[in-house]
């Protein structure tokens, strides 16, 4: 047995959780509300982010983790917090969010 520690970040979102959410992005694509998923990562924490609108594809949401306060987040494209928990409650009120088209690209005026 080896005498080396090994640190581990906190809070990071884990393999069955990537699981999880590719999963997430394959349903919000067989529904209509996305265009494609992808992950991304900021200051070393991984995100998960979510587009739509296909020749002017834009950032409809993002799922993150916070390290302090040991929960899921989803933030819009300009960042503002969509919901915050449990990963269950955070891909159920993006389904709300893009379902409302409130995802964005869909409503501006022709």
């Amino acid at each position: 047995m080896s005498d080396r520690i090994i640190r581990l970040a906190e809070n990071i979102i884990g393999p069955t959780d990537q699981k999880r959410l590719e999963s997430y992005g394959a349903h919000v694509i067989q529904h209509g509300w996305a265009t494609r998923f992808t992950w991304t990562e900021h200051d070393g924490d991984p995100l998960f982010d979510i587009f739509r609108g296909g020749a002017d594809e834009h950032l409809a949401a993002r799922i993150g983790r916070h390290r302090d306060r040991h929960e899921f987040f989803a933030e819009d494209a300009a960042g503002q917090q969509i919901a915050a928990g449990t990963l269950a409650h955070v891909m159920a009120e993006i389904d709300t969010f893009l379902k409302t088209g409130s995802g964005g690209g869909d409503q501006n005026p022709a």
